[in-house]
């Protein structure tokens, strides 16, 4: 990503650090290193923040705080943590890969089953055989309780008790799923019949090594590929996009470029319907959000208006507009597609959001899932060469092509539906038996039908892997 620069003297700072001179000495060398962050995070956000006229007065701000701290204590009411400010990092972080719920154990107050929610490719996890919707029973041999389950992320190389949720029937504990199991634990004729008196319980798989942590690099590209369903014309395209990243430091279009070579494939394929995965989906780069709209929308629409960026007064000669620009195809291709089905969850965010903000105008929009988080204003990062922090703050109001940013409470489903409420369909991002996906598929079909939900579980707490990825809506 690129970084722009901006090193500000801070005036307001001037101020306040009045007092640090007595009796005419000049103490500014001595605690201008103690101050001089938050001094120029103060005097930046004064310039280009969206609600500068929210910062306090600067006689009442502590300077001498860490910057997480003192960039809180200046944001407005209105800034529900989209600005933000952290280290400067270009690697990967050490990670197992995965992330978990915990479950109560219904006979036990102090022991947990650890649902996974989330495998990162190419990660420790991925390679031990973790998938989405395993379960954690046993770890080294333990159960998990609130002392044990800090070995979940602690690092070291662990052996993990895996398994699966079934439905079995109360009266003579008949598994309602089959009978049969593969080595890998995956049932084999597994039925569809839906028990009223079913009890969900956790089927033991076996053990598996958890190599140790180590960097991990995903592509944003989790899962693509294209789904016929039997007895249809329907050719139907499903895309898991993890995040709104044009590339690497090394390749600044590899993902891009990762989106463009699979809408060509989906382009001869003549595929007729999709189904964009953003459940996962926290946000990212705009110019991202260009490239995957002029895929989507139909072919006319191309070079129309997309979106409007209007910033505050004091910046107001960057106010702009965004078209649908076909040239940002670049060897991909344009679907014109009249219709989307976007499968959504309270994390998906910023990016993710402008993109169904701004397709409505153009397609027919079906959500499904649950309401997105409501991050609709853009952020902008900035460096000063003196620390290795980088500042994020709001810089920018986004609209689509109707003068529409009516979200902030997030785009409400309209399919709802708790994928914890059917946890014998919590599996793989692609499964189409995977209780969303599925729901899409039938969407598509004409035959919707939800099965009848059968979780009793708990959930306790969730740990989800701190990744490096931009988080909400970015202007590079």
């Amino acid at each position: 990503m690129k970084l722009r620069k901006l090193l500000l003297f801070p005036l307001p700072g001037l101020l306040v650090l009045t007092s640090l001179f007595s009796c005419g000495e000049d103490r500014w060398k001595e605690y201008y290193p103690l101050t001089g962050r938050d001094l120029w995070m103060d005097s930046l956000m004064r310039e280009v923040y969206l609600w500068y006229e929210d910062i306090p007065a600067s006689k009442g701000l502590n300077y001498f705080q860490g910057p997480e701290a003192f960039l809180k204590s200046i944001l407005s009411k209105n800034d529900k943590g989209f600005s933000t400010v952290d280290t400067i990092m270009d690697t990967p972080l050490p990670s197992y890969g995965f992330d978990y719920t915990l479950y109560k154990i219904a006979t036990s107050d102090t022991t947990y089953n650890a649902l996974v929610s989330y495998v990162a490719k190419n990660s420790p996890a991925e390679e031990a055989g973790l998938k989405r919707g395993s379960w954690i029973m046993l770890v080294d041999g333990d159960s998990i309780t609130k002392k044990t389950e800090e070995r979940l992320m602690d690092g070291g190389a662990r052996t993990l008790h895996i398994g699966k949720y079934v439905i079995v029937k109360d009266e003579n504990n008949e598994d309602t799923e089959g009978d049969t199991e593969t080595e890998d634990g995956d049932s084999e004729d597994a039925e569809d019949d839906e028990d009223d008196k079913g009890v969900g319980v956790i089927q033991e798989i076996g053990d598996v090594t958890l190599p140790a942590v180590r960097p991990v690099t995903e592509s944003p590209v989790y899962v693509n590929g294209v789904i016929a369903l039997e007895g249809t014309d329907y050719k139907i395209a499903y895309l898991a996009y993890n995040s709104f990243t044009a590339g690497t430091a090394e390749s600044n279009e590899k993902y891009n470029n990762e989106l463009r070579t699979f809408s060509q494939q989906c382009k001869q394929l003549n595929i007729n319907n999709f189904i964009l995965d953003l459940r996962y989906n926290s946000g990212g780069e705009m110019e991202c959000v260009q490239l995957l709209a002029d895929i989507l929308v139909p072919a006319d629409r191309l070079e129309s208006p997309f979106a409007f960026l209007q910033y505050n007064d004091k910046q107001s000669s960057k106010n702009r507009d965004l078209i649908l620009d076909s040239q940002l195809l670049q060897g991909g291709a344009n679907l014109n597609l009249p219709k989307v089905y976007i499968i959504t969850s309270g994390t998906t965010a910023g990016a993710a959001e402008m993109l169904i903000n701004c397709l409505k105008p153009y397609m027919t929009i079906v959500l499904i899932g649950q309401t997105t988080k409501g991050e609709y204003v853009a952020t902008e990062t900035f460096i000063n060469p003196e620390y290795p922090w980088a500042l994020r703050p709001v810089v920018c109001e986004v609209f689509n092509s109707n003068g529409e940013a009516n979200y902030s409470t997030g785009f409400k489903p309209d399919i709802s539906i708790n994928e914890t409420s059917y946890l014998q369909y919590y599996l793989p991002l692609g499964d189409p038996n995977e209780i969303l996906l599925n729901t899409a598929l039938g969407v598509i079909a004409g035959a919707i039908e939800l099965p009848k939900s059968q979780t009793t579980e708990t959930a306790v707490k969730s740990f989800t892997t701190k990744k490096n990825i931009r988080k909400g809506l970015i202007i590079k």
